[in-house]
């Protein structure tokens, strides 16, 4: 299944017309000022997304970066440049770090009523809530990963027993769409500016 997400896609050849109309260039110099323009855009809007969405997830950049991906399809002045973003939930502790409660679990602002933060495979604490928990309390948590089975050996005493457990997530769709959808008209005004400049830098001041 595919992993869900969003994306951008950005097609120059408009925008490199208007430029080279305004400016004459040889091709030499047109492929260099289209290439600088088009990785100075596409970083931009990388730090731009990341940080818009680690600021209204309240979570490290860190953790949005290495979501973010770029791909290409096409060649030359048509081709389409893709940016992509997995939105699946992330892991609650990428928020911060948690604390138990009497209630449940606090990560930063956030609080996860009925979850419990606990070593329960070796690889460290993770913040997981019981399937039945869950349902008792009427909460719809984001769930991390897949449904799995706490050993009984990992449980405080008197706990006992195998119980599903669910890791707990914090949706990012949403939030993730709006924000791409923002910011489509804003790479492209982007793309504008850098593009007349690195054609006026490639004609009038690089050798």
């Amino acid at each position: 299944m595919a992993q869900p997400g969003v994306d951008i896609q950005l097609n120059f050849a408009h925008d490199i017309t208007r430029a080279t109309a305004q400016i004459a260039a040889t091709p030499a110099q047109l492929e260099k000022a289209v290439q600088r323009a088009i990785k100075k855009t596409l970083r931009w809007l990388q730090t731009r997304i990341s940080r818009d969405i680690a600021k209204e997830l309240g979570v490290p950049q860190k953790a949005i970066k290495h979501r973010l991906t770029l791909s290409q399809t096409g060649k030359g002045t048509n081709g389409i440049h893709i940016l992509w973003l997995g939105t699946a939930p992330l892991a609650a502790e990428m928020a911060g770090k948690p604390r138990q409660t009497k209630s449940g679990v606090t990560v930063g602002k956030r609080k996860f009523p009925g979850a419990f933060y606990r070593d329960i495979y070796g690889d460290g604490p993770k913040v997981w809530i019981r399937a039945s928990r869950a349902q008792a309390l009427g909460v719809d948590l984001p769930q991390w990963g897949r449904k799995q089975r706490a050993r009984a050996s990992t449980l405080a005493p008197g706990e006992g027993g195998r119980f599903p457990v669910r890791r707990v997530g914090i949706e990012v769709h949403t939030r993730a769409n709006e924000i791409f959808g923002r910011y489509q008209k804003q790479a492209e005004q982007r793309f504008n500016q850098v593009i007349d400049q690195e054609l006026n830098y490639a004609v009038n001041h690089e050798r």
